[in-house]
């Protein structure tokens, strides 16, 4: 029976290491989370003031 060692065979080690890129694309990601859920709730007062300040005197 032949063993090995898969994750030198396959470069797996290589594979599940984050790049640079990688990571700045998780930061984003994570990031926006925060106002996708906030933005719904937000929203009627952003309407409100864009309305306010279209008023003319």
């Amino acid at each position: 029976m032949l063993i090995f060692d898969s994750a030198k065979e396959t470069g797996l080690a290589e594979q599940a290491a984050l790049t640079p890129e990688a990571m700045k694309n998780a930061t984003i990601f994570v990031s926006m989370i925060p106002v996708l859920l906030v933005y719904p709730f937000a929203q009627k007062y952003f309407a409100k003031g864009i309305m306010l300040g279209s008023e003319k005197g």
